[in-house]
């Protein structure tokens, strides 16, 4: 996968914009207050609350299990959503996503399928950040345009749900559809309906009202982990910290990582959560000595458990990144 293929062209935007919010960081952080807020960090609370970090992301593979009918074994979804994590902190443009529905696909389930089954992750994911963003902001500040804009994305999420509601509800409709559409050319008929099928079968989940509130469920426990999670460690850097605190800034580093960025979302991770502290008034160094050492263990955690995933799928990264650029080259195709 050279640097000149037409994936890295892509990427330059979100480069650029990464680029940016570490310049702007290093124009506002106070490096030797950075330093110092290191040092004094509470790290037991870091490693006390580790056993939560763990829960969450295990309830999150629970979702994801019941949006694939709960057909994978609750152990492998975990594993293989870590390593999509793992390759997203080092591939640009989500690739992570692809490597998931590919290495879950493989195992009867099929590429199209899994990967429907991401996007209805994805939506849910949105709409809950868009509601806690909404949920907490009259309590922060009021900021000219921030609840049009969330109420944008949010009804664009809604909108992406009900979409997809309705093509899990009319799927024969739909494949119909397509072929009456698409009868002039039927080499395009051949290429793309069994993937349209497939596609279509992994959104199964949402035409269940029980399956979708369990979804919904699960996805909710897991954000509420996460809240509980960024209090205790927010604890750690900031005694002063509340529930409000961990909530409102997870809700906008949520929403700032859904813009491109580069690999792993550096830099505007760490500036979305420095700007969310800012506004109760931390100053910027201890907001990015808060958000680096929130993010290396978020590195840490999908590196050791995305690895020990590929190790159980017997890959290795780089016979993966090449499995991954045929699957790319496929889908193009």
């Amino acid at each position: 996968m050279p640097a000149s293929s037409p994936r890295y062209r892509q990427a330059l935007p979100g480069l650029l914009i990464s680029l940016a919010a570490l310049v702007a960081l290093a124009l506002v952080v106070d490096w030797q207050a950075f330093w110092a807020a290191l040092r004094q960090a509470d790290y037991r609370c870091l490693l006390a609350i580790l056993p939560v970090y763990f829960v969450s992301y295990l309830v999150r593979a629970r979702a994801w299990q019941i949006v694939l009918l709960g057909e994978p074994p609750l152990r492998q979804t975990f594993l293989v959503q870590q390593i999509g994590y793992l390759l997203n902190n080092l591939l640009p443009l989500r690739m992570g996503e692809l490597g998931r529905a590919y290495l879950l696909g493989r195992h009867g389930l099929g590429f199209w399928r899994v990967f429907s089954s991401i996007f209805v992750e994805r939506a849910f994911d949105l709409l809950l950040a868009v509601a806690l963003f909404l949920g907490t902001l009259p309590f922060v500040v009021e900021l000219p345009g921030a609840q049009n804009l969330a109420a944008a994305v949010g009804t664009a999420g809604l909108f992406a749900l009900a979409v997809m509601y309705a093509l899990a509800r009319r799927q024969e409709s739909v494949l119909r559809l397509f072929e009456r559409a698409a009868r002039r050319w039927p080499r395009l008929i051949e290429l793309v309906a069994e993937r349209l099928r497939s596609f279509l079968g992994g959104l199964s989940a949402l035409a269940e009202p029980r399956r979708f509130l369990a979804v919904f469920g699960w996805m909710l426990a897991g954000w509420g982990l996460a809240i509980f999670y960024y209090y205790v460690t927010l604890k750690a850097f900031l005694p002063e910290a509340t529930v409000l605190w961990a909530a409102f800034g997870l809700s906008v580093a949520a929403l700032g990582i859904a813009i491109p960025s580069s690999p792993g979302q550096f830099g505007v991770y760490e500036a979305a959560w420095v700007y969310a502290l800012s506004l109760f008034g931390v100053p910027p160094a201890k907001g990015l000595a808060y958000a680096i050492t929130v993010h290396a263990i978020y590195y840490a955690f999908t590196g050791i458990f995305g690895a020990y995933g590929l190790f159980r799928e017997g890959e290795s990264l780089g016979d993966l990144f090449g499995e991954l650029g045929e699957q790319e080259t496929g889908i193009r195709d």
